[in-house]
């Protein structure tokens, strides 16, 4: 019975500390910083989802259906940090082209004097 609690308590520390890095993360202002950890804590949900899922923690014993929820929840949660991952690659892409063509236009300028 001392491994559940010991599993328990290493589950609630893990889930409070996700948790708290998920409200930092939100409450900073737009930034590639946030937008990565963002992902990341997606991740680590995805995680834990599957872990719940093999786990013998169940919220009905002996019903498949919390199993299922977390399954689902788990692959609705990678689809997102998919599309988060995707984003942000977009906005890089935007980025540099900027860059580039700020760097052309430099060039330009210099080249002229």
């Amino acid at each position: 019975m001392s491994e559940f609690f010991t599993f328990l308590s290493t589950l609630v520390v893990c889930s409070t500390l996700i948790f708290n890095v998920t409200l930092v993360l939100l409450a900073l202002p737009p930034s590639k910083l946030r937008e990565v950890g963002i992902e990341c804590v997606k991740w680590g949900v995805v995680a834990g989802l599957v872990v719940l899922t093999f786990s013998p923690l169940d919220l009905l014993p002996g019903l498949p259906i919390d199993d299922l929820v977390y399954i689902i929840g788990a692959i609705l949660t990678g689809k997102s940090a998919f599309g988060s991952r995707e984003k942000r690659r977009l906005y890089d892409e935007i980025e540099m082209a900027e860059l580039r063509q700020r760097a052309k236009g430099a060039g330009d300028v210099h080249s002229q004097n």
